[in-house]
């Protein structure tokens, strides 16, 4: 107990010490009593504490109010439901266009008239390709007379991209047959002026906007001549079909939007939730295949409404997130993971063309020499024979042999702008068709270029 006491009075007996013969110990200047230095820290850490404490409160604050807002989303009023639209089949691929009967009632009577006359089946189809302004299709390069007269101007909606607007000449009521698809925003020229009326706009490609894109980047720039016109894209069908639509226009765009990501070809397209860990996994599956994927995240934007209702509307499904596989549903990641584990994943997305990118890289970065062919092709047939002659073995791809092959000409057609075959890669580089392999040959250039990059002694 005494030691216990004696531990207990050390601070006493210090000050007792301090203290001895009744006199305190001397102070140096300008110090102050203790009780005053704590009071004057005081003074001094009040404004940090109180800084402290607001800067806290406000990331709370503003933590309180994005969490609050973001579950803030608008309620869609209005139901989706389907719609009589009329869609265009072409050899590249289909697209279809919502008609707006309350912007232009005439032009949309005739135009349903003529669809239901089969005028559009036979001797038409697209003649004139302004990139990045318009595509002009109608039955022009045949001289079809129009079975519904001459049309007067309805201007009422704006020329923006998408839309459809009836063709015409200087003057007013000379549209009839033929329409131009704005391939960009036209309203400033469109819209009516002291030289016109304006032009008449009665519906927009609502699908299969990719097949519009890939026709004006694979049609020449300018008119066709009628002289060329059996070499117009020319619509193979054109038929009234049942699409998904929505009073709202937010709405309406929404489903527009995930049309174009579902119809992005040759592709894996996700649908997610933007903090989502399963889309995660799934991301990493499809990168070890080196496969190309497209995510469209949705549902985090409030000044972008009504995504989560299309995607149920659309595909029928709330959980997310969602796979598709050349525009069919495959499921989420546990689907994805049983795809894996029985290997028919890999299989399928070559088979889907998903992997072409990959496959055109790899093998043109492999091997000095590659040639992708289709084997009825007659320019083709001409190339091999000229490469054999020299003792070259390419690697050689025949596109229509190949599930993929029409996903591999696509990508190279984006690669080398040229669409056709033969493609002939010399060490990863492009040199054309059969015309540009024939005249490296002749100026013995070909036989050079070859012994190069080893592909012949």
């Amino acid at each position: 107990m005494d030691a216990a006491t004696n531990k207990r009075r050390v601070p006493a007996d210090a000050d007792v010490a301090a203290t001895e013969g009744g006199r305190t110990a001397p102070r140096p200047r300008g110090a102050r009593p203790a009780s005053r230095g704590g009071s004057s820290g005081s003074w001094f850490g009040a404004p940090l504490v109180y800084a402290v404490v607001t800067f806290f409160s406000l990331m709370i604050f503003v933590h309180v109010w994005q969490f609050s807002t973001s579950q803030m989303h608008p309620v869609l009023s209005t139901p989706f439901y389907n719609k009589t639209m009329v869609q265009f089949t072409t050899k590249f691929g289909t697209f279809t266009v919502d008609l707006y009967p309350e912007h232009a009632p005439k032009t949309v009577e005739a135009f349903k008239k003529l669809v239901e006359s089969d005028f559009y089946t036979k001797d038409a189809g697209f003649y004139y390709n302004e990139p990045k302004f318009v595509l002009q299709g109608g039955g022009f390069l045949f001289d079809k007379e129009s079975p519904v007269g001459n049309l007067p101007v309805e201007y009422s909606a704006p020329s923006t991209e998408r839309m459809v607007v009836i063709a015409r000449g200087h003057k007013s009521d000379s549209g009839a047959t033929e329409f131009a698809i704005m391939l960009h925003d036209n309203e400033e020229r469109n819209k009516p002026n002291e030289d016109g009326p304006g032009y008449t706009t009665f519906g927009r490609v609502v699908e299969g906007w990719h097949t519009i894109e890939f026709i004006s980047k694979k049609m020449a720039p300018g008119f066709m001549a009628k002289e060329d016109r059996d070499y117009q894209i020319g619509f193979e069908k054109v038929e009234f079909v049942q699409r998904l639509t929505n009073d709202n226009n937010e709405a309406r765009m929404r489903l527009e939007e995930l049309t174009y990501v579902l119809e992005t070809p040759h592709s894996v397209v996700i649908i997610s939730e933007k903090e989502c860990p399963e889309k995660k996994e799934v991301q990493k599956m499809l990168h070890k295949f080196r496969t190309t994927v497209r995510t469209k995240e949705i549902g985090f934007a409030n000044h972008i409404p009504f995504e989560l209702e299309a995607v149920e509307a659309l595909t029928g499904r709330k959980s997310l997130p969602l796979v598709y596989i050349k525009g069919k549903y495959i499921g989420g990641l546990r689907e994805l993971q049983k795809l894996q584990q029985t290997g028919t994943l890999r299989s399928m997305l070559e088979k889907s063309g998903t992997l072409a990118e990959d496959i055109v890289w790899s093998a043109i970065n492999q091997h000095p020499l590659v040639l992708f062919s289709k084997s009825y092709c007659p320019y083709c047939k001409k190339t091999k024979e000229t490469l054999a002659a020299l003792g070259a073995k390419p690697v050689v791809f025949e596109l229509d042999l190949r599930d993929d092959g029409a996903a591999i000409q696509a990508f190279l057609f984006r690669l080398t702008r040229q669409s056709t075959v033969p493609n002939l890669f010399i060490k990863s580089k492009s040199v054309g068709g059969n015309d540009n392999v024939q005249a490296l040959q002749r100026s013995g250039e070909l036989e050079e270029r070859l012994k190069k990059v080893q592909a012949i002694n």
